[in-house]
């Protein structure tokens, strides 16, 4: 008897979902792939936010008590090492409590560091490599390096992150981002010209070895490794 050809049909794909099956089993796809978009998470906003430097963090927890009562406050200090290591998520009582609602009565300092430290999170960095020898060092870095300001100058965070925040599109904190990312350009523009300082450092050793010395120029953006040649 003649298999109809609907019945046939089912059985070839199913042979082939079982073929895809077996050949995929086991396999994990790319670490690249699979960590290549950054998440925007209510968890994540919240861990970045306490990433602060000390007195900043103080100045937060400080504005907790005030808005949210001395015990939630001490909850929130007992947890912060747990959220921060990402063994707690934070609910989201504790995203709304940090990042909606105290921004209205932070200090412009402490918006511009809650700022910084967000800009920090989801910025790209860029990593650079170049060959250079002590003549000519500086005609190639300063381009990149330029280059790398203007990106600071350009950097927006992420749509995702705005939508959560809408704090952000406050005028202050407008100008909170052109403060940090001038702050940002000077940063950059003056740890040039220290290396330039420190060339005669890197002359010395490139006379004493005979060969090759690498120096890493570290910036807001990113970093520069610069592989130095005599001559």
């Amino acid at each position: 008897m003649t298999t109809p050809w609907w019945i046939a049909l089912a059985l070839f794909l199913a042979a082939l979902t079982a073929g895809v099956v077996f050949i995929f089993k086991g396999r994990r796809l790319p670490r690249s792939r699979l960590s290549r978009a950054p998440s925007y998470a209510n968890a994540d906003l919240v861990r970045a936010l306490l990433k602060l430097e000390q007195p900043a963090l103080e100045e937060l927890f400080a504005l907790y008590a005030r808005e949210f009562g001395p015990g939630a406050a001490r909850y929130a200090r007992r947890t912060l090492r747990r959220w921060q290591g990402g063994e707690v998520r934070p609910n989201r009582q504790t995203f709304e409590r940090l990042l909606v609602r105290l921004p209205r009565v932070m200090s412009f300092d402490l918006k511009c560091e809650v700022l910084r430290r967000l800009r920090e999170e989801y910025g790209a960095r860029d990593s650079h490599r170049l060959k250079v020898s002590a003549s000519d060092w500086h005609d190639a870095l300063a381009p990149l390096v330029e280059q790398m300001i203007a990106r600071a100058y350009a950097f927006e965070l992420p749509a995702p992150v705005w939508r959560r925040l809408r704090w952000l599109a406050d005028e202050d904190v407008r100008a909170a981002h052109a403060i940090l990312a001038e702050s940002q350009a000077r940063e950059s523009r003056a740890a040039l010209s220290m290396l330039r300082e420190e060339f005669a450092t890197i002359e010395r050793l490139l006379a004493e070895t005979g060969g090759r010395v690498t120096h890493t120029l570290r910036l807001p953006a990113g970093t520069i490794t610069l592989d130095i040649e005599g001559g």
